[in-house]
């Protein structure tokens, strides 16, 4: 076999892969990243929403802080699946662990003004499922924010991801929901006949007729 046919067999192998596929390559692993995030704070947000449906009933600082939160939440969520810069990644990191900074200070020293001030509140199942979530988002963003480059558009990059992490925080969300609105577990907080969801700082809604009373922002 004379040179130039061997050069002709070897050559096709020894093709560079294009750049382009490259860079789908490297973006892969973070779109992927980024899809679980942007689901997880969607999901934390419908569990605020059911908050301040609940717990929002009997406080205006409670309906407030929830719905800011859930709002928040929704549309950072919703953004980072078609867009994530690198200062909305951070806007969202930022953002969730004020409100994770705020429930751990309820749930262990207290917080330090409103109606519960000083008073430790109880772990339930939504405030916990809710903060388990934000964490996931923290996390997520400050890893994508050392990560380069920041996927722009992480569903379409990566939708066989998408579809299961929208699957897995859809039942997420569903069981925090229900355990919110008493639908599971015990009843809805600021209903009269127990708290059962996150909890807010300052203001609690309990109502006539009995029981205990709602806890404040961030007393699901």
């Amino acid at each position: 076999m004379s040179a130039e046919s061997r050069w002709s067999v070897i050559r096709p192998a020894q093709r560079p892969v294009p750049v382009s596929g490259q860079r789908a390559d490297r973006d892969r692993n973070p779109a992927r990243v980024m899809s679980a995030v942007s689901l997880a704070s969607i999901a934390a947000g419908v569990i605020n929403i059911a908050a301040a449906a609940t717990v929002g009933r009997g406080s205006a600082v409670n309906l407030a802080f929830f719905v800011a939160v859930a709002a928040a939440q929704l549309v950072w969520g919703a953004v980072a699946l078609a867009w994530a810069p690198r200062w909305w990644l951070a806007l969202g990191a930022a953002g969730n662990l004020v409100v994770v900074a705020t429930w751990v200070l309820s749930r262990t020293a207290g917080l330090p003004a409103g109606p519960e001030a000083g008073i430790r509140l109880p772990v339930r199942f939504p405030d916990g499922l809710a903060t388990a979530l934000e964490v996931v988002v923290i996390i997520g963003a400050a890893a994508l924010l050392a990560w380069r480059p920041v996927p722009a558009r992480s569903a379409a990059r990566s939708p066989g991801v998408a579809i299961a992490a929208a699957v897995v925080a859809g039942v997420l969300a569903l069981g925090g929901v229900l355990a919110q609105t008493g639908a599971i577990g015990s009843a809805p907080a600021g209903n009269g006949t127990g708290v059962n969801g996150p909890a807010t700082p300052g203001g609690g809604g309990g109502n006539s007729g009995g029981g205990t009373s709602g806890g404040g922002p961030y007393s699901y």
